[in-house]
């Protein structure tokens, strides 16, 4: 009998070890195939996917039992969302998006306070603000500064954090504090660190690339920004605010 009792709890822990396994894993699958359709919602600039994509993020995010990982995911493809709207100017979804958005992102920041990219999805929604707004530059402008330390300071190589500090340097205006230049090098940092990292399936990846091209661009850097895009390219071929505007612009310039 004690030996069948051994047996059993032997058999219930492989079983158990097992459903954990497959469940990483199914887990990781749909990460990946949320990447993907985020990585062609992002290069075809396109709302409605983006929309889509957001109905599976609050699936997650309502989710009492999802993991810290899948919220944080989940969270970033809401901003993804918004910084969308800005790209497209659609104030209009974009107010529709924004409080349930900063609503679900306060939660998890109460939830997980040393999630650095959290800090970093904050900094970005309120740069999106001011992109909307510039007069909203004169509140959340610095809270943005200090949320971009902050994620930096929980971790040093978060590439996401290096790409927002290289924004808030190239469009902070130069009496404000903004600097072309410091903002190239951080571009080319958060690039480093997302390839350095294997993070090349990120959106967020090809949007630093592409910055970095523009930020090359407007001080004079023709080959520099024209290697910067053909390399976003060769990630997304059909990424058509560079295939079609900014490499034609470029040769035009």
């Amino acid at each position: 009998m004690i030996l069948k009792t051994k047996i059993m709890k032997k058999i219930l822990l492989m079983v158990a070890v097992l459903f954990c396994v497959i469940k990483i894993n199914a887990q990781q699958t749909n990460f990946e195939q949320l990447n993907e359709k985020a990585l062609k919602a992002y290069t075809s600039s396109s709302i409605f996917m983006w929309k889509q994509l957001a109905l599976q993020a609050n699936k997650i995010l309502f989710d009492d039992n999802a993991s810290q990982e899948s919220k944080i995911f989940a969270i970033k493809i809401k901003y993804g969302l918004l910084y969308a709207c800005l790209s497209n100017q659609d104030e209009e979804t974009f107010e529709q998006y924004l409080e349930d958005t900063e609503n679900q992102l306060k939660v998890l920041m109460r939830e997980y306070e040393s999630s650095s990219e959290l800090f970093v999805i904050s900094a970005g929604i309120m740069s999106i603000q001011m992109g909307f707004s510039p007069m909203k530059g004169m509140t959340l402008g610095a809270l943005s500064g200090q949320h971009i330390e902050k994620a930096l300071r929980l971790d040093s190589l978060n590439a996401m954090a290096w790409r927002q500090y290289a924004s808030s340097k190239y469009f902070t205006p130069k009496m404000w504090g903004g600097d072309i230049n410091e903002a190239i090098q951080k571009y080319e940092h958060a690039v480093s660190l997302y390839e350095k990292q294997n993070l090349t399936n990120d959106w967020t990846y090809l949007d630093a690339i592409t910055w970095l091209g523009i930020a090359y661009q407007k001080v004079g850097e023709k080959e520099k920004a024209e290697a910067a895009y053909n390399k976003a390219l060769q990630v997304a071929s059909d990424f058509g605010w560079v295939k079609h505007s900014l490499l034609p612009s470029l040769s035009k310039s």
